[in-house]
C-alpha cells in the first residue's frame, strides 16, 4: 500500500512532511503528538478537551449514572477517533497558517 505525504516549506528553508489520511500517532498520543509536532495552540486546545473528559468521566462514575458514563464512554472515543482522522488536517492547517507552502514534487520549488 502506498502513502502519501505533503513536503511543506516556509521562508527560513525548514521543512515539514504531511502524510495524508489517519494518523495513527495523533489517536494513541494525543497531547504528545501536539508537543512533538510542536503545535501549542493545538495542544492547549487537546489538554481543555482532555480535563472537560476526564471531568465529565469522574463526576459520572461517583455519581453512578450508568447513561451519563456510556454517554461520556461514546464521547471519548469518538474524540480519539476524531483526533486520529483529523490529526494530519490540523497539522496541514496549522503549517499553512505559519506561512508553510507545499513543495512541488521533482523540483524543490515551493508552489
Amino acid at each position: 500500500m502506498k502513502h502519501s505525504a505533503t513536503l511543506f516549506a516556509d521562508d527560513a528553508g525548514r521543512y515539514a512532511y504531511v502524510k495524508a489520511g489517519f494518523s495513527w500517532p495523533a489517536l494513541f498520543l494525543g497531547s504528545f503528538w501536539a508537543v512533538a509536532k510542536r503545535r501549542w495552540w493545538l495542544l492547549l486546545l487537546m489538554l481543555a478537551m482532555d480535563a472537560c473528559l476526564w471531568f465529565g468521566s469522574h463526576l459520572a462514575t461517583e455519581l453512578r449514572i450508568g447513561p451519563m458514563m456510556l454517554l461520556m464512554a461514546a464521547v471519548e472515543l469518538s474524540y480519539l477517533l476524531a483526533r486520529g482522522w483529523f490529526g494530519n488536517r490540523w497539522l496541514e492547517a496549522s503549517l499553512r497558517s505559519h506561512g508553510y507552502k507545499p513543495v512541488a514534487p521533482g523540483t524543490g520549488t515551493v508552489r
